[in-house]
């Protein structure tokens, strides 16, 4: 759906998750000086997001701006889902740039987070974004895959983690923590190692291969028909263009409604390095590329693959299903 310009109206909510690195003691007050305190709530847990969301919910919020990274924002929109399937009238989702790839943000076109919320206290017009979201174990999320995407999540998590407090923490963290992981671990971890046979059936309506441009191509593919067999370094499932730090690396995931944009990558470690300045700008064309336009799909792998969520490490899957959510999520970005 093309995004909307709206007005900003009613009274609105800041969830701060107060884990995060950025979300700061002198963050937290620039927030309070633009936002009415009594409207400004920081997290501690998820637990006591859930509480906080299910008190914007019944305060009838026109709209909760979240903040604390992807991972924050993934949590708040399912949340939300769930009071909204309970009969709740529940808030579009703003996004504050708070986290480290901040993947929703970039798409979105966020910026200082203290700015963006006086722009909407000054009740600036705004771009309001009607989504659906792709699903999986339950969850739903803008963007989730299996492979060395993942297996580059988990190995930069696990860099954080054995770093953490010491003198190196600021370098294994952010772009170059990622870099140190994929360089450091990934890639060598991957060399040796052949791609897994990946074979995924399309247990949806009619879906189609997407050619260069984005368009589809060929007949379509019907229900129980298999989209890929083969091997494949990477599968992933979008219904939003970009990655952390504004990869495109899914650029049909908005070009056809009522469908996801499925990515299958059968590229070897070193290929994908190479590639990745064309998966940053969202021009990736290869013959190891498989595109499709699909609602509903099951991935099924030779063996057990890395898997992540919205950017957050979910751990190891042999079989996943991806879906498309019945109900879309209303995102608010700057205008």
């Amino acid at each position: 759906m093309l995004p909307a310009t709206r007005i900003p109206h009613g009274p609105f909510g800041v969830v701060l998750n107060a884990n995060a690195g950025r979300v700061t003691p002198r963050l937290a007050h620039a927030v309070r000086r633009v936002v009415d305190p009594d409207h400004v709530f920081l997290t501690e847990s998820k637990e006591h997001a859930e509480e906080v969301l299910r008190a914007c919910a019944e305060r009838e919020y026109s709209a909760v701006f979240a903040g604390g990274g992807d991972g924050t924002i993934v949590d708040a929109i399912n949340t939300l889902t769930r009071l909204r399937e309970e009969g709740a009238r529940v808030p579009a989702i703003g996004v504050l740039r708070l986290g480290t790839g901040n993947a929703l943000a970039h798409w979105l076109g966020s910026g200082r987070p203290v700015r963006d919320l006086q722009r909407y206290s000054d009740r600036a017009p705004h771009v309001s974004r009607s989504i659906r979201m792709v699903t999986s174990d339950g969850t739903l999320f803008p963007f989730g895959g299996a492979g060395h995407d993942a297996a580059v999540l988990n190995d930069y998590y696990a860099v954080k983690s054995r770093f953490k407090d010491t003198a190196l923490a600021g370098l294994c963290s952010g772009m170059t923590g990622y870099l140190i992981a994929a360089f450091g671990r990934t890639v060598p971890a991957y060399l040796s190692r052949p791609n897994p046979t990946v074979r995924v059936i399309n247990i949806g309506r009619p879906a189609w291969r997407v050619g260069p441009g984005g368009d589809e191509t060929g007949e379509a593919i019907p229900t129980g028909g298999v989209l890929y067999e083969g091997p494949a370094a990477a599968v992933g499932a979008a219904t939003t263009p970009q990655l952390g730090y504004g990869i495109r690396y899914f650029p049909f995931a908005c070009r056809r409604p009522g469908r996801f944009h499925l990515r299958l990558v059968n590229l070897s470690p070193l290929q994908c390095v190479a590639a990745i300045p064309a998966a940053w700008r969202g021009t990736l064309a290869h013959p190891g590329v498989h595109d499709f336009y699909a609602d509903r799909v099951r991935v099924t792998f030779s063996h057990a693959m890395p898997f992540q969520l919205g950017g957050d490490p979910a751990g190891h899957r042999k079989e996943v299903t991806f879906g498309l959510s019945q109900t879309p999520v209303t995102l608010i970005g700057q205008a």
